[in-house]
């Protein structure tokens, strides 16, 4: 498919009985209930420190595809700690906004919200969401991006995105914002799979695992 790129495929998913979901997310967790059901737990990671690892490990790829691989990098680190059971299928997944060739993550604080949410007014920015799919013998790395266009920079635009800003949800997304959160006048379209900027691509999961 056009938003969907596959990075690894090691082994076979076989038969399983359980499924862990490694993130806490509301959202992922909200998703993820409509295909099957789990246990959701989270692992501790340097993000950071993997961020920059596989920065250096893709420096020769494609702006794009650089920043999803290393996306894909950090989705693989959050099940790495975990002692694999038998029968289980692990999934963790990570989402990046890209604007202007950077990766936006979360704000610190007001300011830096405002910044990257006004960045976007007007332009096309991309959201990536990498998933990694584990068991004992298997292993399925892919990600999914979808281009998102707001409106055009106004003074009312502004305001409606000071008025998200103070609402205090943006601190915990990346990118400062949540689309099913948004006004909906601030989206002028949207290219891909909503589910990736919300979180979790659960149509693309459920294609991979249905079945097994």
């Amino acid at each position: 498919m056009k938003y969907v790129k596959n990075v690894t495929k090691i082994g076979k998913l076989g038969k399983f009985n359980n499924v862990i979901l490694v993130s806490k997310s509301p959202r992922r967790n909200e998703l993820l209930k409509n295909i099957c059901d789990f246990e959701s737990i989270s692992t501790d990671i340097d993000e950071r420190k993997i961020e920059e690892l596989a920065y250096e490990k893709y420096k020769d790829r494609d702006l794009l595809e650089k920043l999803a691989l290393v996306c894909c990098e950090i989705s693989k680190s959050k099940i790495l700690p975990l002692e694999l059971k038998e029968n289980t299928l692990y999934i963790s997944s990570d989402t990046i906004v890209i604007n202007d060739g950077k990766i936006l993550n979360k704000p610190k604080d007001y300011d830096e919200a405002l910044d990257m949410l006004t960045s976007y007014l007007g332009k096309v920015h991309k959201v990536v969401t990498s998933v990694c799919l584990k068991s004992k013998n298997y292993e399925e790395i892919f990600y999914t991006f979808s281009n998102v266009k707001f409106s055009e920079k106004t003074d009312k635009n502004i305001q409606l995105l000071k008025d998200y800003i103070d609402e205090g949800t943006v601190y915990d997304k990346a990118g400062a914002y949540g689309i099913q959160d948004l006004n909906p006048v601030l989206i002028e379209y949207i290219e891909g799979d909503l589910n990736t900027i919300i979180g979790l691509p659960v149509s693309e999961i459920n294609k991979r695992i249905s079945d097994k």
